[in-house]
C-alpha cells in the first residue's frame, strides 16, 4: 500500500510538478491531493509474493502515474529471479537475497559496450596503452558482474561508465553534464542498441568525422584506466573495489564541516565516523549507491543502514542488523559495534522474549522525563 498523500494536478499541467510554472495560469494552480483510496496497492497478487525495491509501481498515465521518479528497474529483475530459482524460502535463503551483489546492469551492459573491444584485445603489444586496455578487458571478460569488494573487475566497470556517460553527454549537453553524476543505464543501452536512432549520442558534434560508438567505448576505457593509474595506483590489478566503494556513517557533529579546512575537523572526523569498504554497487540488491561526484566518485553514500529478515511462523527466529551501533556515543564499546556485523552480512537474533533479553542484557538504561 503506498502511504501518505498524492498531490493532485491539473491534466494540461505545464510541467506536469516536474518543475515551477506559471502561477498565473489555470491549469498550474495547484488542486489539493487525491483520496487515499485512489492510492496505489497490491493485494495477495497471483504470484504469491509481494516485493518492492524502489521500482515503478504504477502504469497510469498522469496525473494518476504516482511519480515521475522510480528506483532503477534492475534490482526488481534480480530480485524475481532468486525468488524463482526455489519453490520453499528459508530465513537463510532471504539472507542470500539481501546480501546478493551481482549487478543486472553489469551484465546487461559489458555485452553491448565490450562486445567489439573484447575481439581486437592484443597483450603482445608493446603500446602501453593498448596492453593496459587488453589487461582490462580480458579481466571483464571473465568477470560475472559481481559487486565484490575484494575485486578490482567491479572498479574498472564503473569508472569505464562514468567516463563513456560523460563522453556521451559532453557536447550536446556542456556544463550540464557535471549535473548527471550517476550512470543512467537505460540511456546507455538505448544508445549501444540504437534504439531510435540513439547511437547518435557517439557522434561528437563538434568534430568533422563521425565517431562510431565502439571508438566512443575504446576511447573512454582508455581514460578511465588512465585515471586509475594516475588517481590510485599504475598497477590496476592491485586496485580494488572496496578500497574506493567506503561507506561513511558520518557523525552528527561535524557532518557539516569540511575536512579540508580544519586539521581538528579532520582528526575528529577521523576518530568518530565510521569508515566501511563494501561491496555491492548502484543497482544491486545490497544497494551501495555511489556518489558519482569528484574526487571521491565510488564512496558508498545511501546503502540499507537497516536489515531485518522477520519470521511469522517463529518470531524469535527473526534478525536485524544496523549498520552502526546502538549507542550514539563515541566512546561507548557499542558505538560501532553492529557495523562488523552489517560490513562481514551478518545479523543478530531479535528475540521478543523479554526474560531472554534481560538476561543477556549487559546494562539497563532509564529514561526520565525532565520535572517542571
Amino acid at each position: 500500500k503506498t502511504i501518505g498523500l498524492q498531490p493532485k494536478r491539473h491534466k494540461n499541467h505545464d510541467s506536469k510538478g516536474r518543475m515551477p510554472s506559471l502561477g498565473s495560469k489555470q491549469e498550474n494552480i495547484w488542486q489539493g491531493f487525491f483520496d487515499y483510496k485512489e492510492n496505489p496497492q497490491i493485494i495477495d497478487p497471483a504470484i504469491g509474493t509481494l516485493q518492492n525495491t524502489n521500482n515503478k509501481l504504477s502504469d497510469q498515465p498522469y496525473p494518476n502515474h504516482g511519480s515521475f521518479h522510480w528506483g532503477d528497474s534492475q534490482r526488481i529483475r534480480r530480485l524475481n529471479k532468486l525468488l524463482k530459482e526455489r519453490p520453499i524460502h528459508s530465513r537463510e535463503s532471504f539472507q542470500e537475497i539481501q546480501l546478493d551483489t551481482i549487478s543486472v546492469t553489469a551484465r546487461t551492459l559489458l555485452p553491448l559496450i565490450a562486445a567489439d573491444l573484447w575481439f581486437d584485445t592484443n597483450l603482445q603489444t608493446n603500446n602501453q596503452t593498448e596492453k593496459i586496455r587488453a589487461t582490462a578487458l580480458k579481466m571483464l571478460a571473465n568477470w560475472d558482474g559481481e559487486m565484490n569488494e575484494h575485486q578490482v573487475e567491479p572498479l574498472i566497470y564503473a569508472a569505464w561508465m562514468k567516463f563513456l556517460q560523460n563522453k556521451l553527454f559532453q557536447d550536446e549537453l556542456g556544463p550540464l553534464t557535471k549535473e548527471l553524476n550517476n550512470l543512467n543505464p537505460l540511456f546507455i543501452e538505448r544508445v549501444f542498441r540504437n534504439i531510435g536512432t540513439a547511437s547518435q549520442w557517439c557522434d561528437i558534434i563538434q568534430s568533422k568525422t563521425i565517431e562510431t560508438c565502439k571508438e566512443i567505448a575504446k576511447a573512454s576505457l582508455d581514460e578511465s584506466l588512465d585515471w586509475l593509474r594516475t588517481t590510485y595506483s599504475s598497477d590496476i590489478t592491485k586496485i580494488r573495489w572496496g578500497d574506493l566503494h567506503q561507506a561513511v556513517h558520518t557523525h552528527y557533529a561535524f557532518m557539516f564541516y569540511d575536512p579540508f579546512t580544519s586539521n581538528k575537523s579532520y582528526i575528529l572526523r577521523h576518530l568518530l565516523n565510521i569508515y566501511q569498504s563494501t561491496s555491492g554497487g548502484d543497482n544491486t540488491l545490497q544497494q551501495g549507491k555511489t556518489s558519482g561526484i569528484n574526487p571521491k566518485p565510488f564512496t558508498n553514500m545511501h546503502a540499507a543502514g537497516y536489515r531485518s529478515i522477520y519470521d511469522f511462523a517463529d518470531p524469535n527466529n527473526s534478525i536485524y542488523v544496523i549498520s552502526t551501533g546502538q549507542s550514539g556515543h563515541p566512546l561507548s564499546r557499542h558505538y560501532d559495534d553492529f557495523s562488523r556485523l552489517w560490513r562481514r552480512g551478518e545479523y543478530w537474533i531479535m528475540s521478543l522474549d523479554f526474560d531472554l533479553a534481560r538476561a543477556a542484557s549487559v546494562g539497563t538504561t532509564i529514561i526520565k522525563p525532565k520535572k517542571n
